[in-house]
């Protein structure tokens, strides 16, 4: 039995321990927040025995086997520098840190320990991302452009306890940090050799950047656009591949539903009829979808799916699903993007 600790109980954390409870032959046996209210409400709903206030109490009192780390990203490399050498694996929530430089520290410090680390780049671990992954590395999908698009009202997040206040603060990452993470990370996987980033936006109503386009140029001609907007006053998040020769495959990621788009102008009217057809299939098929997922939504959860290849890493000489290395990039291209959107130009990536 791998026994787990928990830092952090905010938003998130409730998450992490459903996954947990969900796999054989492991345990949350104990919680830790500076509020230790929060902790105890945490605790008393799964119904996990330990709660402290100070994250040293939970591993002198406890034979953990991992930790996992739920706290806002500037607290990230002052507690993996810190219990690195105490606990042989971690698990950190996304994103890694704020710079490259306490990327390099993470990195050095978990080396020097010999200690595991997975990075919770969860929207990888879709199935239907996954699908799409099997289909371009058999090479039955020649990808050409990645379109991600996530809109979604912060005010409603927060209204939900999906978002905190520090999301949209400069000093926690803002938007780039929390959100563009995902989004970035999936550009970094299928299209690795990104080159140069320009992007466009503005701090429309928040003090860090809240609506923004980006655009990834790699060293061939295959392109990426990330597409961002947190005052968006409907929600969509879609991910569209684009095939060489045109063909388009959108995945709806909160509906777990995938469209492949062939649709014509309605110029005749037998286009119309046809188009109002297909409109609806893809109504009924959505939705279909939306509900089978939610019945089976633990063993479609990409949270379960990551969790899960984590602690098989754990168990065996399984790869970690998301190692530190690929954390330090994702950072590396959030500060260019950054750096472009102060900027207003394009910036390389060395």
């Amino acid at each position: 039995m791998l026994k787990i600790g928990l830092i952090g109980c905010g938003g998130i954390a409730p998450a992490h321990i459903w996954a947990y409870q969900h796999i054989d032959d492991v345990k949350v046996v104990a919680l830790c927040d500076l509020n230790i209210d929060k902790a105890n409400s945490l605790a008393s709903k799964f119904r996990i025995e330990n709660t402290y206030q100070n994250y040293w109490d939970m591993i002198e009192s406890n034979d953990l086997d991992s930790i996992d780390i739920c706290t806002p990203i500037p607290t990230h490399v002052q507690i993996v520098c810190d219990i690195a050498k105490a606990v042989p694996a971690l698990f950190l929530e996304k994103p890694m840190a704020l710079t490259v430089s306490e990327c390099d520290e993470i990195i050095k410090t978990l080396e020097k320990y010999g200690t595991k680390c997975c990075i919770n780049h969860l929207q990888l671990y879709s199935p239907l991302v996954q699908k799409m992954d099997t289909l371009i590395k058999k090479n039955e999908f020649n990808l050409f452009s990645l379109k991600l698009t996530q809109k979604e009202s912060y005010e409603y997040l927060n209204s939900i306890g999906l978002a905190a206040q520090w999301n949209v603060s400069e000093k926690h990452g803002g938007i780039i940090w929390e959100v563009c993470s995902h989004l970035g990370y999936l550009q970094l996987h299928f299209l690795p050799d990104i080159k140069e980033v320009y992007a466009l936006g503005g701090k429309t109503k928040y003090e860090a950047y809240d609506n923004f386009s980006v655009f990834l140029k790699t060293s061939d001609d295959r392109f990426g656009i990330i597409e961002l907007n947190w005052i968006s006053k409907e929600t969509e998040v879609v991910y569209e591949f684009t095939e060489v020769n045109g063909k388009r495959i959108k995945i709806f990621f909160w509906e777990n539903f995938v469209s492949e788009h062939t649709i014509n102008p309605p110029q005749t009217v037998s286009n119309v009829m046809n188009n109002i057809i297909t409109d609806e299939l893809r109504f009924f098929k959505k939705w279909s979808s939306f509900g089978t997922g939610y019945l089976r939504k633990f063993k479609l959860s990409p949270m379960y799916n990551i969790i899960r290849e984590y602690i098989l890493s754990l168990k065996s000489e399984h790869p970690i699903p998301v190692p530190p290395e690929d954390g330090r990039k994702l950072i590396k291209l959030l500060e260019c993007i950054k750096k472009s959107l102060n900027t207003k130009n394009p910036v390389k990536i060395e």
